[in-house]
């Protein structure tokens, strides 16, 4: 086989469900809104050897954990799989490049628009209706 056959072989791109996942693996880290009274916090951690970003939102006193989600790629898509009060819904992304989910249930879309390095906002459409959250990027000294 020529090496120029080689070379092209190598140049595919990856399928836009990976695409995807890279980017919402890229916000890792810890996230916060609102007031310190009433605030809200969201942890995004990539887990199981990169397969998989867990985020976890909680309240004020971070002791409580009020939603969890799990994103991985399944059958080629990238799907995230929501645990709150209402149920488990399980949405998918859309294929658009975007961080969009859309699914049926409790929770039927999730929108992650990352503003630069520091802001992210965090945009939900539930049965109770809609919710938008404007996060920023919480650094944490890990010296004290």
């Amino acid at each position: 086989m020529s090496p120029l056959l080689v070379a092209v072989g190598l140049m595919v791109a990856a399928p836009p469900a990976q695409e995807t996942f890279e980017k919402l693996k890229g916000l890792e880290g810890n996230w916060k809104a609102g007031e310190r009274d009433a605030a809200k916090f969201v942890s995004l951690r990539v887990i199981s050897g990169g397969t998989a970003v867990l985020e976890m939102v909680t309240g004020a006193d971070r002791t409580k954990v009020t939603s969890a989600s799990v994103y991985y790629l399944e059958g080629g898509k990238l799907v995230l799989a929501h645990y709150g009060t209402a149920g488990a819904p399980k949405l998918e992304a859309k294929t658009n490049g975007k961080l969009e989910f859309e699914g049926k249930g409790s929770l039927s879309a999730v929108l992650l628009t990352p503003k630069g390095d520091d802001k992210l906002v965090y945009e939900t459409v539930s049965a109770t209706g809609k919710s938008s959250l404007e996060l920023s990027r919480e650094y944490v000294d890990t010296l004290k």
